[in-house]
Parts: structure tokens; sequence; C-alpha cells
């Protein structure tokens, strides 16, 4: 098996073991990642409680911003500028670059998300969730994952 992903999600729920279930749940049911295999590191899992969840979920969402930015960069390099030369912008990987991009800002979880918050189905915390973060910190969990396949070309990416 290769490594093809992985994750640091956020995740809310009463015990750690509800969150495990949540977060096997999920990709069990998405078609917009299969896995052959996910990996959670328990020990790795750090609880809103802790003195290190502030900063380890700034982190993540950063790793988000980053992925993102270069992604807008490659968009660039392949002459994309602003939104008016969206119907002139070339079939393939341009246009999967900027598909992407989209899943970023729509909220569906990719290989190439870094952070996922489960709770609002998005790359990013919600001023609600925050509010809930800061008000119930311990119900909260940042979790991390690694994600494998056979092998990349078997994986079934993307399905739409």
């Amino acid at each position: 098996m290769k490594l093809l992903a992985r994750h640091s999600i956020l995740v809310s729920g009463v015990h750690y073991t509800d969150c495990k279930a949540q977060i096997y749940g999920f990709f069990k049911k998405t078609t917009l990642v299969q896995y052959d295999k996910i990996s959670i590191d328990s020990s790795g899992a750090v609880n809103g409680g802790n003195d290190c969840f502030a900063e380890k979920l700034q982190n993540s969402l950063e790793q988000n911003r980053i992925v993102l930015n270069k992604l807008i960069e490659e968009l660039k390099t392949a002459g994309f500028e602003k939104s008016a030369d969206l119907p002139n912008l070339q079939q393939g990987y341009p246009s999967k670059v900027l598909h992407i991009i989209a899943h970023f800002l729509d909220g569906f979880i990719g290989i190439d998300s870094v952070f996922y918050n489960l709770i609002d189905d998005s790359h990013w915390v919600s001023p609600a969730t925050q509010k809930q973060l800061t008000e119930n910190p311990e119900t909260f969990w940042l979790v991390p994952l690694d994600c494998y396949s056979m092998t990349p070309r078997e994986a079934a990416l993307l399905h739409m």
C-alpha cells in the first residue's frame, strides 16, 4: 500500500471513540475520495481542551491555505488571471486545477486536503463552530490520519 494522503480532521463528539466512528463513517459513505485503508493516529489526536489544540488547528488551516495558494499560482502559470479568463481556460490540467480549487472553497474533501472540518463539511472553521470551540472545547478533537491505496492509479479519487 502507498500513502496517498494525510488529513487532520476536526470532529466533535461526547467521546473520542464516537469521533473516530464519525471519521470512519464519513470516509465509508463519501464518494469524493476512497481509500483502501485509513489509519487513525490516536496518539496524535488532540482534544480541544489541550493547550496545544489552538496552535495545531491554526497550523492545519495554514497548511490548507498553502496548498490553495500553490494551486492558484499554478493556475496563473497557465494564463488564468481573472474571472473573465474562464471561457478561455484550457481544458485538461488547468481546468483540473481550477476544479480542485473549487473543492477547497465549496467544502468537498480531496487528497490535497490537509485539514478537513467534519462539523461544517469544510476546509475551514465557521464562526459558529469557532464559537462552539471556545464554549465547549472538550467536545472537539483534531484527529490525524493517514490514507492509503494499493497504488495511486488504482485509487478512486473523484466520482462526479
